[in-house]
């Protein structure tokens, strides 16, 4: 009973909001004083299918786990007719992108490089990219990347076992 009323309350308190990365940069080029006709000629350069999408909450803080809203992540991938990459981009938010985007281990090379160069180390999640399968409904992990250490320090190759060595 303590966690449906958990996942209302956060729900109702924290809504979420999906918003396409192109709405976030003109906004950005706004507040920095674009002109809106330069910016549209720079957005409009970016192809539909290669629109990032922001999850996230209305105040923008500790969003993260609006990924596992389910109604929003389908009505996206309807909207885009496609099933949808989740990357983690830090507690605050993630990134979805369509499918048709890239390889999910390119995708995840990508999480890696910000994480280790933009991301602070508290605010981390993972290197981890996420598939959410629009016919399903379902949300699972779509890469296994060796480095799975939020640091950045590779960690060590994992001991071999020698079936034909004697045990001691």
């Amino acid at each position: 009973q303590l966690f449906k009323c958990a996942a209302e309350n956060t729900r109702r308190l924290f809504p979420p909001v999906v918003r396409s990365m192109n709405d976030i940069m003109r906004e950005m080029f706004a507040r920095d004083g674009m002109p809106q006709e330069i910016a549209d000629m720079m957005i409009a350069e970016i192809p539909p299918e290669q629109t990032m999408w922001v999850i996230s909450n209305e105040k923008g803080i500790n969003g993260a786990a609006s990924m596992l809203y389910e109604n929003e992540l389908h009505e996206l991938a309807e909207s885009l007719e496609s099933d949808l990459y989740i990357l983690p981009s830090s507690v605050h938010e993630v990134i979805a992108v369509s499918s048709d985007m890239g390889s999910p281990e390119m995708l995840a090379q990508m999480v890696v490089e910000v994480n280790m160069q933009e991301v602070s180390l508290d605010e981390r999640l993972s290197n981890q990219v996420y598939h959410y399968d629009k016919d399903l409904r379902k949300l699972t992990l779509a890469t296994d990347t060796p480095n799975k250490r939020l640091d950045g320090i590779v960690a060590e190759p994992p001991l071999v076992y020698d079936a034909k060595e004697k045990s001691r």
